[in-house]
């Protein structure tokens, strides 16, 4: 039986897929307008994805039992997600899973990108070389990488004192410390490296952990062939710390505190004078409160003699200064995943997000070339069927009469 195009079951399905295929290529397309600095943030996440392959085959090595495992929380399969305090003899504090997992997203190097472009956009020139000054804890290893990637991408250089100490899920696991972590990384992905490092922890001596614990934390930092910064108080580490920074250079463009070292952030009291993100000068609202506040706890304390390394950079050598805490608001700030429910294949994909520029769902180019592609085949069908009919009836009507 004569049957055409437009009344053959398979043809009508066949254009019905076609015009499915069609919509969902319109509705998943977006136009994508990409901010200044766009090519830096990219390269510095590239960067980071390399060094986070390395370091997960560097704690396959140094971790056997984990090269066997896949850690689910381990979202970008880093390596560097430590254990939980119970698990771990050198963990100075408490910390936040959900934090330590944020900041090995390879897109968190972005981030000091654009911290360093609010400060000057001449430091991400990469035909100079500018300086910063660094202060690392082993808490956020992955923060600490994401600052290395953002350096190399744009030919900074840091001039970085480390301390060994970490909060739980950081780099607390004893073959594991970021003494560790940074030499492995240094000559193979990075050519920079800490000057020295010191405890870290309670008064920057790690005063909480045990004397055997904190032997064996000084014999990692020396076994990295790292120089060790020992004191007898805060304000000696502090200023051990000033006296390398200002022997290292005199011409800092910015200083980038990471985690919450006592040295460079002070106590709970001065640490919340800066806020999380870029300070170009203390939160003065936030010191006026505390300047105001009464607390019998504080009398007699001299809670302003200690002025921590963040502070001096800030007031004493008008520096910009760049905190790195609080993670869970940057990352709400600057469009990144934080907590379980925020991570998809989308969010987690190289690029994404805010720091990098703004999608606009349905691409208008895509949408028109699927609505053309449409009625194309609609045509076809409709013009294909009725030239079907034309030559058939060209057929009966030439037949022989008998």
């Amino acid at each position: 039986m004569f049957r055409p195009y437009i009344k053959r079951t398979s043809v009508l399905v066949f254009v019905a897929v076609i015009n499915l295929l069609l919509v969902y290529i319109s509705y998943i397309s977006y136009e994508f307008k990409a901010f200044e600095h766009y090519d830096a943030k990219i390269k510095s996440t590239q960067i980071m994805k390399d060094a986070l392959r390395s370091t997960k085959n560097f704690s396959n090595d140094k971790i056997p039992s984990l090269s066997t495992q896949s850690l689910s929380y381990d979202r970008f399969d880093s390596g560097i997600i430590g254990v939980d305090s119970t698990s771990s003899s050198i963990t100075t504090k408490e910390g936040s899973l959900y934090s330590k997992v944020a900041v090995t997203n390879p897109n968190f190097s972005a981030l000091f990108i654009q911290l360093f472009s609010e400060i000057d956009s001449s430091l991400l020139n990469p035909n100079k070389v500018d300086t910063i000054a660094v202060s690392y804890t082993g808490s956020f290893p992955g923060a600490n990488i994401a600052l290395l990637a953002a350096c190399k991408a744009v030919n900074i250089y840091p001039v970085i004192i480390s301390s060994i100490g970490s909060s739980s899920w950081g780099a607390n696991q004893i073959n594991m410390t970021w003494a560790d972590i940074e030499n492995h990384l240094y000559g193979n992905i990075f050519e920079y490296r800490s000057s020295a490092f010191s405890l870290g922890g309670d008064q920057d001596r790690a005063d909480e952990l045990s004397s055997d614990i904190k032997e064996l934390l000084k014999m990692r930092i020396a076994d990295n062939n790292y120089s060790i910064i020992e004191s007898s108080s805060l304000s000696e580490s502090i200023e051990k710390r000033m006296e390398l920074y200002l022997a290292k250079s005199k011409n800092y463009k910015a200083y980038v505190s990471i985690g919450g070292s006592a040295a460079s952030l002070g106590d709970s009291t001065t640490m919340r004078l800066f806020l999380p993100g870029l300070n170009l000068e203390k939160d003065s609202d936030m010191e006026e409160a505390i300047n105001n506040a009464f607390d019998e706890d504080l009398i007699d304390k001299d809670i302003n003699d200690i002025i921590p390394v963040i502070q001096k950079f800030s007031e004493e050598l008008n520096i910009p200064v760049i905190n790195i805490k609080n993670i869970n608001n940057l990352c709400d700030w600057y469009d990144l995943p934080y907590s379980d429910d925020s991570y998809n294949s989308m969010s987690m994909e190289v690029g994404f997000g805010e720091l990098f520029g703004i999608r606009t769902p349905h691409h208008r180019l895509v949408v028109w070339l699927c609505l053309i592609i449409s009625l194309s085949t609609l045509v076809w069908v409709v013009l294909s069927s009725i030239s079907q009919v034309n030559k058939k009836m060209e057929e009966i009507h030439n037949e022989p009469v008998e």
